[in-house]
């Protein structure tokens, strides 16, 4: 069965009519910018994630001090005298001192007049302690415990509770200190409280629960770090949530069970009754479904199998029936806040394959065979094409196999594949980012039917600068079929984490995907921003951030990227453990917020006069290793991103295909495989602009060809016979191209094979040289065009800003600090530390933003100094005439 033919299967699971509140949610144009709309009304897309939390004990740590702890939580039921509290203290041998303990109705307060707990000062005998305390000791374990009074150390009053833990057990639960007989009712906030401290630190658990069968926790999930930030964002007007709920899978025969996905989203609707929610959740089938099913578990070079196989015929036929349910529970229940629905596979949920990161190789599994063979019989049509196109005469779609390791390894051009003798390996390369991107297609259809499209769905896809750096190359991801996604009506956000490259202070907070074309195909962006503020700990790695100014500068960065683009946004607490955990946090997010809430509904100004272009095709006719694409597509972002110039983002089908807006200045990035007809797009669309070529851009078509490059970029190249010649360096620093870069060195300490040299002509600019002195980059203008060569897979930000301005792009600073601008909106921050200096292309006015202070009336610059990591948001406006 075809993909094709799985959708209309899960079309057919969806038709029936179901209950749906009057919520809308729908993405569509607002003066060219796809928006958010909610009822019909746009809004600015700034999202809180965290990780709704299930009831469960709450861990405290303990020290020598005094100390109060409490857990605040609202009852899901009734319950008449069997409600209890538990202070767990059991893991570990000491002593523990315990008083004042209080039980009270409502939010915490550090003392009550109400208190509802017998004995909870210990100000009595042992009997009526006794009475009212119970000391747990699970002895099957060998756990030895006893308690006393102990009138020496106590928080209050004349007396407290001494427990002394000779022997601990393996868990808190197994010494625990008690007491029962407390009344709840369904919907009302409780405090449990407690004073405690320990002969030394330690860790400990207190809770409240319904105290015998059916046994239930009722605290845990309010005293969770992420309900108070539900909380602090709701404070910031930030009303849209993302969080996980589990996909109930039952087995055949039972019915799914929801308890899990209510108790999240009632925990959110608890902190925020306004929410409007877009659930995270994962579409892999169950431990036991593995079982019954061991050849749709996706294989691994070394053997391994797990998660499932997403070419498997089985996990997409089941699938769409169980994500049904979920959806329709969610509308039935709580359809007036459902804004959404994010559903995740594979690895970290993201829909790329597993152990890519690990350099492991996958599709080996009997599942993925079959989907390979199936598309190639789609494809091919006939064996007789299939053995034309592979060039092999054996070739069937009854005997197709994957290739091996080494075949996906090697390559028979050096680092590129022959497309012709090579097509197969090609092929199962393609088939890998099919496979991914099928359940997606198939996924989308079941949630609009599910909804009667009135909510959107979200996924995590197009990570091409990222997955760049995969030690064996973006062709292993599942990644590089983002334009037919962007094609699928039904898919309203895409989204993916800010890049992990250079995130952090002074850094460049980079795009992991082509955002243009999302935005182009009328999908929105959503940045998922982790970024770990000073709240994280201090081993968060990732960019982490040491202090409160430092996260606000971190954030409105991040920010600057936004706005001019009208893109999306969560703030995430990706540990669960209080990252946004700030008010100071949310207050700089509320002041964001209103910068966007200002603009939203004005028309974008985006347009820059750079377009950056990049190839999701290209990659399948690489061999396996990150020699070229690591450097030319995710290192190169920290070069492209201080270039002092705001940049487009596009694929170069949108390029061909005319839907990148005019730019002078044209960057083709890892753009290797071209066809006749995507040659003579390009052509057209060249006269008048400067194209800037990197390492290997055209090498291939239905042929690997050097002359077929010359073609191209309209210089001759001849391949060099030394491959360890992949530096260049600049030998003259005296023409407009390479002013301030006098021996300045650039490029790859990896071999490149092949690798080409410019011939010497007459109107060749030569810009820097290999070590055998071979002219490395080069630039050459004819009739108002110029081609600029770039031999290797990066170039430093000062011959990219040198090659702009020469481009008649007007380059807004000078330094290698990360600005982006749309013109009105401008942002600014410091790589290094010391003098700014922003030259604007007109005479504006100046406004500081969140304030709007007017920083000058008629000004052609800004000169400010900053810290390094300092971001600067500023508005510029006409300048005034000078008598208003």
């Amino acid at each position: 069965m075809t993909g094709r033919s799985l959708a209309l299967v899960a079309l057919a699971l969806v038709v029936r009519p179901t209950p749906v509140c009057a919520l809308t949610a729908e993405v569509k144009p607002l003066h060219g910018s796809p928006t958010i709309f909610v009822d019909g009304k746009p809004q600015t897309p700034l999202m809180f994630f965290g990780w709704a939390t299930d009831a469960g004990p709450t861990r405290i740590a303990l020290a020598p001090a005094w100390r109060q702890y409490h857990v605040t939580f609202t009852a899901p039921e009734d319950n008449k005298g069997n409600c209890g509290v538990h202070i767990r203290v059991g893991s570990a041998a000491g002593t523990i001192w315990v008083d004042d303990a209080q039980f009270h109705e409502g939010p915490f307060r550090s003392w009550c007049a109400d208190n509802r707990l017998l004995c909870g000062d210990w100000e009595s005998d042992r009997p009526t302690a006794d009475a009212a305390w119970t000391l747990f000791v699970k002895e099957e374990v060998g756990a030895k415990a006893g308690w006393e009074f102990d009138t020496e150390s106590t928080h209050a009053g004349k007396q407290s509770c001494r427990i002394t833990i000779s022997k601990p057990g393996s868990a808190a639960m197994h010494v625990h200190l008690y007491q029962t007989g407390l009344t709840v009712k369904k919907g009302k906030r409780y405090t449990f409280s407690v004073w405690l401290k320990a002969d030394k630190d330690r860790e400990a658990e207190i809770q409240a629960l319904h105290h015998g069968p059916p046994w239930r926790i009722y605290s845990g999930s309010e005293d969770s770090p992420t309900f108070e930030e539900f909380r602090l964002a709701a404070g910031a007007g930030v009303h849209m949530h993302s969080f996980g709920i589990p996909m109930p899978w039952p087995r055949p025969g039972e019915a799914p069970d929801f308890s899990g996905v209510d108790r999240a989203i009632e925990q959110v609707l608890r902190a925020d009754p306004k929410a409007l929610l877009l659930p995270r959740f994962g579409c892999d089938p169950p431990g036991w479904w593995y079982e019954l099913h061991p050849d749709e578990a996706l294989q691994f070079d070394d053997g391994t199998r797990r998660p499932v196989c997403v070419a498997s015929m089985v996990w997409r036929k089941e699938l769409p029936g169980h994500l049904r349910r979920l959806v329709e529970h969610c509308e039935a229940k709580y359809g007036d806040h459902m804004l959404g629905y994010h559903p995740c596979a594979q690895h970290t949920g993201e829909w790329f394959y597993p152990k890519t990161w690990e350099a492991r190789h996958c599709g080996f599994s009997p599942a993925m065979r079959r989907g390979f063979a199936a598309w190639l019989k789609e494809k091919y049509g006939t064996v007789e094409v299939l053995r034309s196109a592979w060039s092999r005469t054996d070739a069937s779609f009854d005997r197709i196999d994957v290739p091996t390791v080494r075949q996906r390894a090697e390559a028979s051009h050096g680092l590129f594949r022959d497309p012709a003798r090579e097509r197969w390996v090609v092929d199962f390369f393609e088939y890998l980012q099919v496979a991914m991107v099928e359940p997606l297609e198939l996924i989308a259809p079941v949630i609009k039917a599910a909804t009667q499209r009135r909510k959107l769905v979200v996924f995590f896809y197009g990570y091409l600068f990222e997955i760049s750096g995969l030690p064996l190359g973006p062709q292993t991801s599942g990644h590089l079929k983002l334009a037919r996604l962007l094609g699928h009506p039904d898919v309203d956000i895409v989204c993916s984490p800010i890049s992990y490259l250079d995130r952090g202070l002074g850094g460049i907070g980079a795009f992991m995907v082509p955002v243009d074309s999302v935005r182009a195909a009328g999908k929105l962006w959503l940045n998922e921003d982790d970024t770990r503020t000073y709240l994280t700990p201090k081993n968060a790695g990732y960019g982490r951030v040491e202090t409160p100014q430092q996260t606000a500068w971190v954030h409105q960065r991040d920010f600057g990227r936004l706005l001019p683009r009208r893109l999306a946004c969560w703030y995430m607490d990706l540990g669960g453990t209080g990252w946004l955990g700030g008010q100071d946090i949310w207050d700089n997010v509320a002041a964001l917020r209103a910068i966007y809430d200002r603009h939203l509904t004005e028309p974008a100004t985006w347009s820059p006069e750079v377009a950056v272009i990049v190839d999701e095709e290209s990659p399948a006719y690489l061999a396996c290793n990150r020699t070229i694409m690591s450097p030319l597509l995710s290192g190169i972002r920290q070069q492209l991103y201080r270039m002092g110039a705001p940049f487009g983002i596009y694929l170069l089908g949108d390029f061909v295909n005319g839907r990148v807006p005019p730019a002078k200045v044209i960057l083709f990035l890892g753009c290797f495989h071209m066809t006749p007809n995507v040659r003579e797009a390009i052509a057209r669309q060249l006269p008048g602009r400067t194209a800037v070529w990197f390492y290997g851009s055209g090498y291939l078509s239905d042929r690997a060809s050097t002359d077929q490059m010359s073609d191209l970029i309209g210089m001759r190249l001849r391949e060099v016979t030394d491959p360890t010649v992949a530096m260049a360096k600049v030998t003259e620093a005296t023409k407009p191209l390479t002013q301030g870069l006098s021996g300045v060195s650039f490029g790859s300490n990896q071999k490149l094979r092949p690798i080409w040299a410019v011939e010497p002509a007459p109107e060749l600019e030569t810009i820097a040289r290999f070590g055998d002195q071979s002219i490395a980059v080069a630039a050459v203008k004819k009739d108002g065009d110029r081609s600029v060569y770039i031999g290797t897979v990066t170039a430093p930000a000062g011959l990219l800003r040198n090659t702009l301005r020469t481009g008649g792009v007007h380059v807004w600073i000078d330094t290698d600090d990360v600005l982006l601008t749309d013109g009105s909106f401008l942002c600014i921050e410091a790589s290094a530390a010391g003098k700014k200096v922003v030259h604007l292309p007109s005479t504006r006015r100046i406004l500081d933003l969140p304030s709007r202070k007017e920083v000058a009336q008629r000004a052609e610059r800004i000169e400010v100094t900053l810290a390094r990591g300092e971001t600067r948001l500023y508005w510029l406006e006409d300048a005034r005439s000078s008598n208003e």
